[in-house]
C-alpha cells in the first residue's frame, strides 16, 4: 500500500540499508522514512588498474559495485573514463574509500570525500525544508516523489517547526570554566530552571521537557562542546535513557574540534554534536545564526543542499563549495578529491603587475563635511557573474582574446564557467530580499526581520565567493582567476573615478567597492545621477549610500601623519551613524572604553558639519575626563574591562610571559583546556608583570578584590578619545596631562562584599 505524505523533507542521515529521512506535514505531524540509496565515487585509472580495481573489489570489506562510466573533467572540458564504485552499506561509505585508497593514487579518486547525506541530496535534487509529495509504501520507504518547490523560490513555506532553547543558567562564563552545570531549558515562551537535588533527577526532568516540547531545533549555547556531551556521559554513567535523538535506534554524531588560521588569525572551532531525527543548533558554534538567526540558516540549507545541523556550523566557504559541487553533480563534473589545478607559470612582469589587491586611495586626515559614499553593488560577485570568471574559463584552451585588464588574461567565450553559473541566482535572490525588506520595513516587523535575515545570509556567501576563489584548497578555486577579478575591480574604481572627476567631483577616498565623493553644492540627486552614469559606463550598479554632514578619518596608529583605509565614522544627513575599525566597533575593546567613545560619536549626531563638531570638543573632553575619573578612582566595574583575545598557541607551548600566555596556563592549572584559536576573556591586574607576577587573571579566576591596573586601562581610554581627538591637537600626551595625569595609578584592589569575592569558576553558593 502507497501511502502520499505532502510535506517538507526535515532531516537526512546516513544509515546501512541507505538514508533515514524525516518528513514534517501539513497538521505537523512527524513521520520517519528511509530511501534505498548507494552512494558512489569515481576512479579514473588506466585500463591495468581498471582490471586490478575489479579484483580488488571482491576483497574490500564493504561490498561494492563497479560500473563503467563516463564523466567530464571541468579544467580541460574532457569527457573521462571512468569507474564508478557503488557502495551498498550508506554508513561505510568512508570505509570503502580508504580501502581503495590504499592501492590508486589521490588524483584518481573523485566524489570520494563527499558526506554521503549530500550525496544523497545532490543526486536526487532534493534540498532541506523542499517540499512535495513523498509517496511511502507499508515498510517506511520511499518509493518516489514529487517536488512541489524550489531551491531558487523566494516565497517558500517553512513547516511548522518547535524549538527548544538549552543553556546553562549560571552564563556569567561559558560553562567550559565550571565544575557544575544548572540547566534551563525554554519553549513555549516560558522558561525552566532543573534544580533538582541529583543528577539522575535532572536527567528525568530533561527527559519530561524533550518528551513534553518534542522539539523539531533544539538550539543550545555551547552545546557542541560542554553541555550535550556532559549530558550524554550523565546519562551512560547512570544508565539512563535520554530522549535527544527523536530516532532512538541511531547514534549521536560527533567531529573533532579544530584550529586553523583564517584571514590572519587562527580561529578554533569546536567539534560538531549532531542528533538524529532533530537539529541542534549551537548558536556559539554557528555563523550563519549568528548573522542570520534561523530564518537564515533555513534558507542557506535549502539553497546549499545542505542538512540543517551541518549547514550551521559550516563556512560561509563549504557553503559555496556546496553549491558549486551541487551543479557540478547535476551536470556530470567530476569533482576532484583534493584540489589539483597549480598555479600558472608567470613572468616577473606578468607576477608584479597580477600580485595585487583591490585598488585603495587613501583618505586625508582629520574631519570632512558634505562627503557623499557611493558603493558598488555586490561588486565582486557581478565581476564573477557579467565577465564569466571561473577556474576553468580563465585562460581556457579554446579563446584567446586577452579580456582580463592589465592582466590580458583569456576568459573563455564557449562556455559558462561554475563560479557564475551558481552566483547568479544567489545574486539575484539577494536582491529581491533587499527589496522585500525595504517594503516592509516600519510596517511589518516579522516580515522585515525575515527577509533581513534571508538576505543578511546570502551577503555573506557573496562577500566570501571571491575569496574562496584564491584560496589554497578550494576545489574549484584557481588564484588565476582571483586575480582577474581584482583587475576588473580595479578598472572599475578607476573607471568610476574618472567619470566623477570629469563631472567636477573630488575622490576624497576610495576602498576597493566603494568610493567617497566632495563637490560644492552638490546634492543628493546631482550624486544620484552620478551614480547612474558610473553604473553605465562601469557596467555595475552602484548606489548612494548617504551624504555625510561630518566624516572622521582619524591618524594611523602607527604614524600619527598618515590614515589607513578602513578606518573612519560619521554620521549621514539621514541620521545614521557609520563605524569602521576604531575602538567602537573592535571586538579586542573592553565595554568600558566602547562605550566612552560610543558616547563621544553621540555627542557629536546632531552636529552638521566641521565647525560645529570643533564648538562640541569641550564635552568631548568632558567625557573623557569623567570616564579616567572612574578608572583612577577604582570605581569602574571590572566587567566592563573584559578583553578578549584568541590563543594563538596551547599553554604549554608558550615560552615567553606575555599576558595571553599568563591567562592560558592559569586556566590549564585548574583543569581548563583551551585550544589554539580559542578565545580567553581576561582582565588586566598589572601589564608590567613588576608588582606580580600575574600580568591578568581569566573572567573564570576572577574575583573583584583582584582589582584591575589602572595606567593600562587608563592609556585604552586615552587612545580611543585621540581618535577622535587628535585633528584638533589633542594627542594622548595631552589627554593625560589634561586628566590629571602623571602620577601613575598602578593597581586598584577594593574590597567587596563577601558575596562578590567569591570567584565566578565555581558558582555562588546558595544561601
Amino acid at each position: 500500500m502507497i501511502v502520499s505524505l505532502h510535506a517538507w523533507l526535515f532531516d537526512v542521515y546516513p544509515v546501512s540499508d541507505g538514508v533515514a529521512l524525516w518528513f514534517i506535514d501539513c497538521d505537523g505531524r512527524r513521520h520517519r522514512c528511509w530511501y534505498a540509496f548507494r552512494p558512489s565515487f569515481f576512479l579514473h585509472l588506466s585500463r591495468n588498474d581498471a582490471r586490478r580495481a575489479a579484483t580488488l573489489a571482491a576483497r574490500c570489506p564493504v561490498q561494492v559495485t563497479l560500473e563503467a562510466a563516463t564523466r567530464m573533467e571541468i579544467y580541460s572540458g574532457d569527457t573521462l573514463d571512468v569507474l564508478r564504485v557503488y557502495v551498498h552499506d550508506a554508513l561505510r561509505f568512508a570505509a570503502a574509500v580508504r580501502f581503495f585508497e590504499k592501492f590508486f593514487p589521490h588524483f584518481a579518486f573523485y566524489n570520494s570525500d563527499l558526506l554521503v547525506p549530500q550525496l544523497f541530496l545532490y543526486d536526487t535534487q532534493l534540498f532541506p525544508l523542499g517540499f512535495g509529495e513523498y509517496r511511502v509504501d507499508e515498510t517506511g520507504r520511499v518509493v518516489d516523489w514529487t517536488l512541489q518547490d524550489d531551491r531558487d523560490a523566494v516565497d517558500y513555506e517553512i513547516p511548522p517547526l518547535t524549538v527548544l532553547h538549552l543553556r546553562n543558567a549560571n552564563d556569567l562564563v561559558p560553562p567550559k570554566y565550571q565544575r557544575t552545570l544548572q540547566l534551563e531549558v525554554a519553549y513555549d515562551g516560558a522558561s525552566y530552571t532543573l534544580e533538582q537535588d541529583g543528577p539522575a533527577e535532572v536527567i528525568e526532568s530533561l527527559n519530561w521537557h524533550l518528551h513534553r516540547c518534542d522539539p523539531d531545533i533544539i538550539v543550545s549555547e555551547y552545546g557542541d562542546a560542554t553541555l550535550l556531551p556532559k549530558i550524554t556521559g550523565l546519562a551512560q554513567q547512570l544508565r539512563m535513557p535520554l530522549l535527544l535523538n527523536r530516532d532512538v535506534a541511531s547514534s549521536y554524531r560527533t567531529t573533532k574540534e579544530s584550529s586553523f588560521f583564517q584571514y590572519g588569525k587562527i580561529v578554533h572551532k569546536d567539534g560538531a554534536f549532531e542528533l538524529a531525527g532533530r537539529w541542534h543548533i549551537d548558536q556559539e558554534n554557528s555563523f550563519t545564526v549568528a548573522e542570520a538567526d534561523l530564518d537564515g540558516l533555513y534558507e542557506m540549507a535549502r539553497l546549499t543542499q545542505m542538512p540543517g545541523q551541518r549547514q550551521s556550523r559550516a563556512s560561509i566557504g563549504t557553503s559555496m563549495s556546496s553549491l558549486q559541487l551541487s551543479w557540478a553533480y547535476r551536470h556530470g563534473v567530476l569533482i576532484p578529491a583534493k584540489k589539483r589545478e597549480p598555479e600558472e607559470f608567470k613572468s616577473a612582469e606578468t607576477l608584479l603587475m597580477a600580485d595585487r589587491g583591490g585598488l585603495i586611495f587613501n583618505p586625508p586626515l582629520g574631519y570632512h563635511e558634505d562627503v557623499a559614499e557611493l558603493d558598488f553593488v555586490s561588486m565582486y560577485p557581478t565581476i564573477m557573474v557579467e565577465h564569466n570568471v571561473s577556474p576553468e574559463t580563465i585562460n581556457c584552451r579554446c579563446c584567446n582574446n586577452g579580456r582580463v585588464p592589465e592582466l590580458g588574461y583569456t576568459v573563455c567565450e564557449r562556455r559558462e564557467g561554475i563560479v557564475p553559473a551558481t552566483l547568479r541566482s544567489v545574486v539575484k535572490k539577494r536582491s529581491f530580499y533587499k527589496q522585500q525588506k525595504k517594503k516592509y520595513k516600519g510596517k511589518d516587523e516579522r516580515l522585515y526581520r525575515k527577509y533581513d535575515h534571508r538576505q543578511n545570509a546570502l551577503k555573506w556567501m557573496l562577500v566570501s565567493c571571491f575569496g574562496y576563489l584564491g584560496y589554497k584548497n578550494a576545489r574549484f578555486g584557481r588564484i588565476e582567476a582571483h586575480e582577474s577579478v581584482n583587475a576588473f575591480s580595479r578598472d572599475a574604481i578607476l573607471t568610476a573615478k574618472e567619470v566623477a572627476e570629469r563631472a567636477g567631483y573630488h575622490l576624497m577616498h576610495a576602498i576597493i567597492d566603494c568610493v567617497w565623493l566632495k563637490k560644492p553644492g552638490a546634492k543628493e540627486r546631482d550624486y544620484e545621477e552620478l551614480a547612474r552614469a558610473i553604473g553605465a559606463t562601469v557596467g555595475i550598479d552602484i548606489s548612494l549610500e548617504g551624504i555625510y554632514n561630518w566624516i572622521l578619518f582619524p591618524a594611523s596608529k602607527q604614524d600619527p601623519a598618515i590614515t589607513t583605509a578602513n578606518r573612519y565614522a560619521g554620521w549621514y544627513t539621514h541620521g545614521e551613524a557609520k563605524i569602521r575599525g576604531i575602538e567602537a566597533r573592535r571586538h579586542d575593546t573592553c565595554a568600558f572604553v566602547k562605550r566612552m567613545q560610543a558616547q563621544m560619536l553621540d555627542r557629536l549626531s546632531d552636529a552638521k558639519n566641521v565647525e560645529e563638531v570643533k564648538t562640541r570638543v569641550p564635552e568631548l573632553l568632558e567625557i573623557v575626563r569623567d570616564h579616567v575619573a572612574m578608572l583612577r578612582s577604582g570605581r569602574a566595574n571590572p566587567m566592563d574591562l573584559v578583553l578578549r583575545r584568541n590563543l594563538t598557541r596551547e599553554a604549554e607551548e608558550y615560552t615567553t610571559n606575555t599576558v595571553s600566555a599568563v591567562v592560558s596556563k592559569m586556566l590549564h592549572a585548574t583543569g581548563v583546556h583551551l585550544a589554539t584559536g580559542e578565545m580567553v576573556e581576561f582582565i588586566i591586574l598589572d601589564r608590567t608583570g613588576k608588582r606580580k607576577p600575574e600580568k591578568a587573571k581569566p573572567l573564570a579566576l576572577y574575583a573583584f578584590e583582584d582589582g584591575y591596573d589602572i595606567d593600562q586601562y587608563v592609556e585604552f581610554a586615552l587612545k580611543a578619545a585621540e581618535t577622535m581627538l587628535s585633528p584638533f591637537g589633542w594627542d594622548a600626551e595631552k589627554l593625560e596631562e589634561m586628566t590629571g595625569g602623571g602620577k601613575k595609578g598602578g593597581r586598584v584592589r577594593k574590597r567587596p562584599a563577601v558575596r562578590e569575592l567569591q570567584t565566578v569558576l565555581w558558582g555562588m553558593n546558595k544561601e
